[in-house]
């Protein structure tokens, strides 16, 4: 595919992921797909679409905003801001009723018209922080 048709697959995609359409997901994600999270790796469609639906759950309004992408060979990178509210258990945290914003990035790597490998990074301190789990010493604070 050109890197054209590769970032149409990952802006159709993430259309499905703030849309919460599994199907068009599950037909976007290869079968065998992994994701490589901050603190584990996912292997196959219903390992992502169950990590999704956590986050689904504790944050209702959960939606992404795509800031940039740049594609090259079968890569697409896309650096997102992800918002919402904050008003279901989310690792042990009870709701807050806080509105919260994170921002990450992420590269696909797309093989035979299908998203196989995902490398993902966010700013989950920032998130922490916001939902006030997490208070940085005075001197890390900008």
């Amino acid at each position: 595919m050109s890197t054209e048709a590769n970032t149409e697959l990952i802006r159709r995609y993430l259309d499905a992921f703030n849309r919460r359409d599994r199907e068009a997901m599950t037909d976007i994600l290869a079968d065998d797909v992994v994701e490589h999270g901050p603190h584990e790796t996912l292997h196959g469609v219903d390992e992502i679409l169950e990590f999704l639906d956590v986050h689904f759950e504790a944050f209702p309004d959960y939606s992404g905003q795509t800031d940039h992408v740049v594609a090259q060979d079968d890569k697409v990178v896309v650096r997102y801001t992800i918002s919402g509210t904050h008003s279901g258990t989310y690792q042990g945290i009870e709701p807050t009723g806080h509105a919260v914003e994170w921002t990450g990035l992420v590269m696909y790597r797309i093989d035979d018209d299908e998203i196989a490998e995902i490398w993902l990074e966010a700013d989950r301190l920032g998130l922490l922080e916001q939902l006030e789990a997490f208070d940085p010493p005075a001197h890390l604070r900008v």
